[in-house]
């Protein structure tokens, strides 16, 4: 009979154990640090029952599946304390049950835009952050007195309360997390241009202008229209094509960038990088929700921009096509809700994309005062929790302290990264994820919904098993080099422990 070898003698078998545990320890890890936020998935359960796994329909990257138990009606969401309590389906005639919501029902997979996650970037000395050290925080930012309510519940991943014209910053959540603008951005456009181009002045459309992705106002290549026209475009119907028309008038699509870049390091908003002028989700581009309120102020000090942004409807300038149609003007509408619902609206910008979600900054005018809000990272277009967080503000302006202020252009230098002291003694810049000033542990646990001890754990235990691995890896080509009758290569000398 053959000589069989016992399986525990086999050279290769702690090497292999050893790969799978670091992989799976590994994918543990990364998997954990990018979950999706898992109370933002859906009305309903946000774990997709075993039956439902093969029905799952493939979900965009700014989504994650849904399941909606049978009878439920969705609604709009616009805040999330409706996600509580889905809308069961209208009863039929005699109070009778549609037939979706009897036992026999199946629930549904859908795909439910989720909340975007922050870009990571240093971890800021608090007393270097532009606005004030509270600013630095994560969460909401409030300083009341317990008779004056918390700000109310929305979808925002961050966002600023402040007066416009003070400065004075009332509230705020994760005010500093870096996001992308999307639309929003044209206010920093329009901040940029305005004083640079005569309105008067006419550009004639390029193709590029034309052919613009994204929202447009239907410009025709070839022919002329007044700068004015372009912003009125811009600022009201978010026209992708009139940006970069101005974007041509001011010397080029490069150039306007750099401007934009200059402009808002100049008034202090050091959180955003400009790419693409329309905001379109192009390459880093970001911003930060303080930011948004500073530019927007800026803005606002404009006559032209304030004017533009008020409008509720104008007249654009029709042309002839490359067929020779003549198209005659048309009137373009704003699509600012906030401006058509909420009285004592003065503007200013809303915009969207895909993995911006919903973002907007909004201004509004009651007794004498005039408050800024900007909201970054919702996954609601509703005016109504804007609404919502201007009526906050006015009915306690004058009973909390405030948490921060939106500086003046020129008085702001970017903020410092914190520093660390390594186990060597080694100063080091500390780093954070997702814009927190907390470990990443907190950053793990604000991403997946859970206590931020909890992901530390997860965290924790699955790098000291990808660390297990590595070191049965080892082991197992030591084990195999001595096999093979030969030392493996690298091992031939005692390691030393660095110094």
């Amino acid at each position: 009979m053959p000589h069989v070898e016992p399986f525990r003698r086999r050279p290769g078998t702690l090497l292999a154990a050893g790969a799978l545990l670091a992989a799976v320890s590994l994918t543990t890890t990364m998997t954990t640090a990018y979950a999706v936020p898992p109370r933002a998935v859906a009305a309903g359960s946000s774990a997709l029952p075993p039956a439902l796994l093969g029905t799952a329909p493939a979900c965009a990257p700014w989504q994650a599946p849904a399941t909606i138990p049978p009878g439920v009606t969705l609604k709009p969401r616009v805040f999330p304390t409706d996600e509580a309590s889905p809308s069961p389906a209208s009863p039929g005639p005699s109070g009778s049950t549609p037939a979706a919501s009897t036992s026999t029902a199946r629930p549904r997979v859908i795909c439910r835009a989720v909340p975007p996650v922050p870009f990571p970037h240093p971890a800021w000395d608090p007393q270097t952050v532009v606005g004030g050290a509270r600013l630095a925080g994560v969460g909401v930012v409030v300083d009341r007195p317990p008779s004056v309510p918390p700000p109310p519940e929305v979808y925002d991943v961050s966002y600023v309360v402040a007066d416009l014209d003070t400065g004075e910053v009332l509230a705020a959540k994760s005010p500093h997390a870096w996001l992308r603008p999307a639309s929003t951005l044209k206010t920093l456009t329009a901040l940029t241009l305005m004083p640079l181009l005569d309105p008067r002045r006419v550009v004639t459309a390029s193709e590029a202008a034309q052919n613009a992705a994204g929202s447009r106002v239907g410009m025709l290549a070839g022919n002329p229209y007044p700068v004015s026209s372009l912003f009125d475009a811009m600022l009201m119907f978010s026209a992708n094509d009139a940006v970069y028309a101005l974007a041509d008038a001011a010397g080029g699509y490069d150039r306007t960038v750099a401007l934009m870049n200059e402009k808002a390091a100049e008034i202090g908003a050091h959180d955003t990088l400009t790419v693409d002028p329309s905001g379109l989700d192009e390459g880093d581009q970001r911003s930060s929700a303080y930011d948004l309120a500073l530019i927007g102020r800026d803005a606002m000090r404009l006559p032209a921009f304030r004017a533009t942004i008020a409008k509720r409807d104008a007249v654009f300038p029709g042309g002839e096509d490359r067929r020779g149609k003549t198209w005659p003007a048309f009137h373009v509408s704003t699509i600012n809700e906030l401006l058509l619902h909420y009285p004592g609206a003065i503007g200013i910008k809303p915009g969207r994309t895909d993995r911006a979600q919903h973002t907007f900054i909004g201004a509004a005018t009651r007794g004498g005062r005039t408050l800024i809000v900007a909201e970054m990272g919702s996954i609601t277009g509703s005016w109504k929790p804007t609404a919502a967080l201007l009526d906050w503000g006015f009915a306690h302006a004058d009973q909390v302290t405030p948490v921060g202020r939106l500086v003046d252009p020129g008085e702001a230098a970017a903020p410092v990264p914190a520093v660390v002291q390594s186990p060597t003694g080694t100063p080091t810049p500390a780093r954070q994820a997702a814009g927190a000033q907390a470990p990443l542990a907190a950053a793990v646990g604000s991403a997946v919904g859970v206590p931020s001890t909890t992901a530390g754990w997860v965290v924790l235990v699955a790098v000291l098993g990808a660390l297990l691995g590595l070191v049965a890896i080892r082991a197992g080509r030591r084990r195999r080099g001595s096999a093979r009758g030969r030392p493996e290569p690298g091992l031939s000398r005692p390691e030393h422990p660095a110094g």
